[in-house]
């Protein structure tokens, strides 16, 4: 692959990150201060599962047959920020906002596997090239956090919605430039069944791919109990660091974990090489069990062991692309090219469709269970139950999933 192609695609994860950590994040003080929508934030963030499962199918079958996936990916992410622009626009009907937000993530949550299609149908060698591409998009993140955490107050408003909105167009438009990845499957018959993603189900016969399938929805659990409720935790245990004597809160401390997926997304490739697909996989799974660990056994009466709370933190890169970004290599590598695009967009509706629904709801009842009665929650048996789960599903997944090695000379050719 060429430098110019690596950098046109670097650009287009930085913009797409850029544009959804823009206003993801801060959204649900947005609606608590700026709105006053309290009653539905938990139901505006769930919308992206709704969404997932409903969308990415869809239009992946579309990438797949019908239009070339990067025209797609433009008009879909003009579609999703010209929304934010109008859902900014809202703030007295919480109801049209949420169908805004609902709107929004059903054009925009098909523009991650489409793009991961794009960047992949240019590369020649995916286990040594994607990573490095990728991580432009967890730079992307950061740099959003970044200038709207430089803003004061701006959380509170709907400006991160306004620049998320901008740089949805931008990224439409220069989607556009991007090179062309043609329909594969264009010409073959498509039926309700294969625009459903019904088909894609027949690979859940094949034994390893359902393992991978199934330790993909075991992990979403506890991923979704660090999005829930990690912020709220380190709160509770007043985490913060006091640098020149400006005290540090949780949520910038958490950025250390962007930091840390940056750094192992750069190394990604050398792991994939020295352990294998079903190496990495596994020790992306056991780190969600060590960092709960520290979670659980990070703090005591007097408040949170900064070391051990900090450790955890930036454990999210090992959990998070060790297991997520090498997910969708693996996946890539095990659909024919008629179905790749389609196959990412699978893996996304497990991911942020079904995963998403199934995991908040698990990490709700369990944070529930453990309120206490004088006020708080026993935070340490919150964080051993996901714990646990992390841990039988590595030792399991270690045991049962067998991999082929990928097969490298079977990638396609490069893009000029």
């Amino acid at each position: 692959m060429s430098l110019q192609i690596r950098i046109r695609l670097s650009l287009m994860m930085f913009v797409q990150y850029f544009m959804f950590g823009a206003w993801f994040v801060t959204l649900g003080t947005y609606m608590h201060e700026g709105l006053e929508f309290d009653a539905i934030i938990g139901t505006a963030y769930g919308t992206q599962g709704i969404a997932a499962i409903i969308s990415t199918l869809v239009f992946g079958a579309v990438a797949d047959r019908y239009l070339s996936a990067q025209k797609l990916l433009g008009v879909l992410a003009i579609a999703s920020g010209v929304i934010l622009f109008i859902a900014a626009r809202i703030t007295t009907s919480p109801d049209l906002f949420l169908a805004l937000i609902l709107l929004h993530f059903l054009f925009f949550v098909p523009t991650i596997p489409l793009a991961n299609s794009v960047a992949l149908s240019c590369i020649t060698d995916r286990s040594a090239e994607f990573p490095p591409i990728r991580v432009c998009g967890t730079a992307g993140w950061i740099v959003a956090g970044l200038l709207i955490g430089a803003m004061p107050g701006a959380a509170a408003t709907h400006l991160p919605m306004q620049i998320a909105g901008a740089a949805g167009v931008v990224l439409g438009l220069y989607a556009f430039s991007l090179p062309d990845t043609p329909p594969a499957g264009k010409g073959s018959h498509a039926d309700w069944r294969s625009v459903l993603g019904f088909d894609m189900m027949g690979k859940m016969r094949e034994r390893n791919f359902a393992i991978f399938i199934i330790g993909v929805l075991i992990v979403l659990i506890p991923l979704a109990f660090y999005n829930t409720y990690s912020n709220a935790f380190l709160s509770a245990v007043n985490l913060h660091a006091d640098i020149f004597g400006h005290r540090v809160e949780p949520a910038a401390i958490q950025t250390l974990g962007q930091v840390s997926e940056f750094v192992l997304l750069l190394s990604l490739p050398m792991f994939l090489r020295r352990f294998g697909v079903k190496g990495v996989l596994v020790i992306g799974m056991l780190a969600w069990s060590v960092r709960y660990l520290l979670f659980g056994y990070g703090f005591d009466q007097s408040g949170g062991d900064f070391a051990m709370l900090v450790t955890a933190v930036m454990l999210h890169g090992v959990c998070y692309d060790f297991f997520f970004v090498a997910g969708q290599i693996y996946v890539d590598e095990n659909f024919e090219p008629a179905l790749r695009a389609r196959a990412q967009s699978f893996l996304v509706t497990i991911n942020m469709g079904v995963g998403v629904v199934l995991g908040s709801n698990f990490a709700n009842f369990v944070y529930r269970m453990n309120a206490m009665p004088e006020g708080g929650h026993d935070w340490r048996t919150i964080w051993l139950v996901p714990a646990l789960i992390a841990l039988l599903a590595g030792l399991a997944f270690a045991l049962w999933f067998r991999p082929a090695r990928f097969v490298q000379q079977n990638a396609r050719p490069a893009a000029s």
